[in-house]
C-alpha cells in the first residue's frame, strides 16, 4: 500500500512554471472546500477577462517553489455565458500529507500569454475539521478583565483518515462588542492556539466566535458588575459649623469581589457635593474637607465606573451662621525682622464638629488699604496657631489675617522697628604676627526718618571662627558705642581665622545688624 501511494504522489509532481510567464496580481482568491470526502480548491474570481476553463491551480508547500499538485477548475460556463457565479470548484486535490499549503493561480497554462498569480491563497488539506474552544474565565468583571481563550483544531488525514492535530491553520476570530473588529490566529505544531483578550468597563455581555472554514465555535461571556460599599465615619448626623469653615470627611470604600469577599478599593475617586474629589488609599480609606457654605443635603459618592454598581451617602448641613472670629490674636516682629502671628480661630455662637478647620491668609499692606496675600495656612478651630510669613518686616507696614472661606479679616497690626547698620567695620591690621595686637572697630548708626544718625550707648559683639576644619563661631568680646556711634576693641592675634562684628543686643524698638566677615592671616 505504501509503495503504491508513493508512486501516485510522485506522478503528480509538476515542474515550476516557465520563466517567461508573466507574474501578475489577479482579482481573485482561492480557498478550500470539502465535498464528498475530498478536498477541493475554490476559485473566486472578479476578473471579467478570465474564464474558469482557462484557470489551473498549483499547490506548493509553504516556503518552497516545488509544485506538489496542479488541479483545473471542474466547474464550467457555457461559451456564451458571462460566468456570473464567480465561485468555481476545482478537481479533487491529492497531496502527500495533511497540512496547510500555498496556492498559485495560473491562467492559460503553457500558452504564450500565460499569467501566474503567486501566493494567491492557502489550501487546508484535511478532512472533517473539529474545533474546540475554552476560556480561563467564565465571565467579564473587574477581577476578570484579562481573559485567555485556548483551543485545538484537529482533522482527518485525507490519505490515512487518521485524526491528527491540524498545524499552521488560520482561524478567524471576532467578538460581538461594537468596534471590536476581528483577526486571525494560527495553530501551533500540536494544533493548539491561544487568544489573550482585554475587556474594559464599557464591555457588555460578549460573544466570542472562532471559525475555521465551515467549523464555528462560540463562547458567551456575561458582564458582571461588582457592588461597592461606602462607609462614612465623619461627619455624623447634621453638620452645624460656621460659614466658610471646613469640616473633616472620612470613610472607607470596599467592593464585593467575585469570590464573595470584601476587599478595599485603592485609588478610587470619592466626590463630595459633586465638587471635591478625594482618592482612596491602599486600604480603601479616604479623608478630606468639605467647605460649609449653605444648608442642605450633601452627597458623598464614588465616581461612576462601569465595573461597579455605586452607592452614595448623604449628610445634612444646617444653615451656617456667620460666627467665625479671631481670638487672642497677637502679632509682632523680632530684631531679625521675623513677623509672627499667634491666636485662635473660634466662633461667637453655635458649635462645630471636632477637627473643623479654615484656610487663613497672611496679608501685608504699606498703606492699610491695599493688601497683598503672602500665603495661607490651615487653622483648626479652638487650637492655638503660630505662623510666620517668608516676607521680612520693614521699618513700618501693616499686617493682618483673613479667613478666606468666610471673607473675614482680623484687625490690622502696624509692625516695624528702626533699622540699624554697622558701617566702617574692620579688623586691622590685615596681616599680623602671632601675639601682636588686632583692633576691631567701626560705627553703629540708626535710621531716623529719612536720615541716619549715630547710635550711642549700644553693645556690639565681636565673633571669631578659626580656619581649622569644623570650627564654629565664638564670641571673644564686646564693645560699647561712644556718643558719635564709634567703637573699638583690642585682641591678641593667636591664629588664622574670620572675624565678624554683630549688633544683636537691641532694644525692642530696633532691628539687629551683622557686619561683614573679615579674614585675618596670622603669620
Amino acid at each position: 500500500m505504501g509503495t503504491t501511494a508513493i508512486a501516485v504522489f510522485a506522478s503528480t509532481l509538476i515542474a515550476a512554471p516557465a520563466a517567461q510567464a508573466a507574474d501578475v496580481t489577479l482579482k481573485s482568491r482561492t480557498s478550500t472546500q470539502e465535498k464528498d470526502g475530498k478536498i477541493h480548491a475554490v476559485y473566486e474570481s472578479y476578473d471579467d477577462h478570465v474564464r474558469p476553463e482557462d484557470v489551473s491551480i498549483r499547490i506548493r508547500k509553504k516556503g518552497s517553489d516545488r509544485v506538489l499538485d496542479t488541479v483545473r477548475i471542474a466547474d464550467r460556463c457555457a461559451p456564451e455565458s458571462d460566468c456570473w457565479d464567480m465561485k468555481f470548484l476545482s478537481e479533487p486535490v491529492t497531496l502527500p500529507e495533511m497540512g496547510v499549503y500555498t496556492t498559485d493561480v495560473v491562467v492559460r497554462e503553457g500558452q504564450s500569454d500565460e499569467l501566474v498569480d503567486r501566493d494567491n491563497g492557502e489550501l487546508n488539506y484535511g478532512l472533517a475539521p473539529r474545533l474546540t474552544v475554552t476560556s480561563d474565565r467564565q465571565w467579564i468583571s473587574y477581577d476578570n478583565h484579562l481573559i485567555t481563550v485556548s483551543g485545538t483544531l484537529v482533522a482527518k488525514d485525507p490519505n490515512t483518515h487518521e485524526v491528527k492535530p491540524f498545524a499552521g491553520a488560520g482561524l478567524y476570530h471576532r467578538n460581538s462588542e461594537p468596534h471590536s473588529g476581528g483577526g486571525w490566529l494560527w495553530t501551533d505544531d500540536k494544533g493548539n492556539f491561544t487568544d489573550s483578550l482585554h475587556f474594559s468597563e464599557y464591555s457588555t455581555d460578549t460573544q466570542l466566535e472562532y471559525s475555521f472554514e465551515a467549523e464555528r465555535e462560540t463562547l458567551t461571556l456575561p458582564f458582571r458588575k461588582q457592588e461597592l460599599k461606602l462607609k462614612v465615619d465623619a461627619p455624623r448626623g447634621t453638620v452645624n459649623a460656621p460659614y466658610g469653615s471646613e469640616v473633616p470627611v472620612q470613610g472607607r470604600l470596599t467592593r464585593i469581589a467575585d469570590d464573595g469577599t470584601e476587599k478595599p478599593m485603592r485609588g478610587y475617586r470619592i466626590t463630595i457635593g459633586g465638587k471635591n474629589t478625594l482618592p482612596t488609599r491602599k486600604d480603601g480609606t479616604f479623608s478630606g474637607r468639605y467647605t460649609v457654605k449653605q444648608a442642605g443635603t450633601v452627597k458623598i459618592a464614588p465616581s461612576e465606573w462601569g465595573w461597579f454598581n455605586t452607592t452614595a451617602h448623604s449628610l445634612e448641613v444646617a444653615k451656617p451662621p456667620r460666627t467665625s472670629k479671631f481670638m487672642s490674636l497677637k502679632a509682632g516682629v523680632d530684631k531679625d525682622r521675623k513677623v509672627t502671628f499667634t491666636g485662635k480661630l473660634g466662633v461667637t455662637e453655635g458649635s462645630y464638629p471636632a477637627g473643623t478647620t479654615a484656610l487663613v491668609a497672611i496679608e501685608h499692606s504699606t498703606d492699610n488699604k491695599t493688601w497683598t496675600n503672602l500665603g495661607t495656612f490651615t487653622a483648626k478651630y479652638g487650637a492655638t496657631f503660630t505662623q510666620s510669613p517668608a516676607k521680612k518686616g520693614s521699618t513700618s507696614s501693616y499686617w493682618r489675617l483673613r479667613h478666606t472661606g468666610a471673607d473675614l479679616s482680623s484687625t490690622s497690626f502696624k509692625l516695624g522697628r528702626k533699622s540699624t547698620q554697622l558701617v566702617n567695620d574692620d579688623l586691622t591690621p590685615e596681616g599680623v604676627r602671632k601675639g601682636k595686637t588686632l583692633t576691631a572697630k567701626g560705627s553703629l548708626i540708626q535710621k531716623s526718618g529719612s536720615s541716619w544718625k549715630s547710635f550711642s550707648g549700644q553693645t556690639v559683639r565681636i565673633y571669631f571662627k578659626a580656619s581649622a576644619k569644623g570650627a564654629t563661631w565664638k564670641k571673644l568680646g564686646t564693645a560699647k558705642t561712644l556718643s558719635n556711634g564709634t567703637f573699638s576693641k583690642k585682641f591678641t592675634a593667636q591664629q588664622d581665622g574670620t572675624w565678624q562684628i554683630r549688633y544683636v543686643d537691641t532694644p525692642t524698638t530696633h532691628y539687629a545688624d551683622y557686619g561683614r566677615e573679615d579674614h585675618i592671616d596670622v603669620r
